[in-house]
């Protein structure tokens, strides 16, 4: 017989019920990822992405600036663990979609 595990929602008091083995494959991939990102060359970012410390050096804006446009649903992440990552190219839209036009 499968061993199924249970999770309370705290946010939305739902249940949700999924396989052991659904979580087991989970958490591996999500530890493997983990070991990636914290052997990745000191460079602060894996391919297109920056980690969240680059991306407050880059705008100047402190941790929890990119919580809030991470909530408003303004800045797109990914997130493994407690590690937030942003592409460069989200970035660079966040800025053109608030430049100003001056008027001439």
């Amino acid at each position: 017989m499968k061993k199924i595990e249970t999770k309370h929602d705290e946010v939305t008091g739902s249940l949700l019920i999924v396989s052991k083995a659904l979580i087991d494959s989970l958490l591996e991939g999500q530890n493997k990822i983990l070991n990636l990102l914290e052997n990745a060359p000191a460079s602060n970012h894996v391919g297109d992405y920056i980690n969240e410390a680059e991306a407050q050096k880059i705008l100047g804006r402190k941790a929890t600036w990119f919580w809030s446009m991470r909530t408003k649903g303004l800045l797109a992440f990914a997130k493994v663990g407690n590690k937030v990552f942003y592409t460069k190219k989200d970035i660079e839209k966040l800025l053109e979609n608030n430049k100003s036009n001056p008027s001439l």
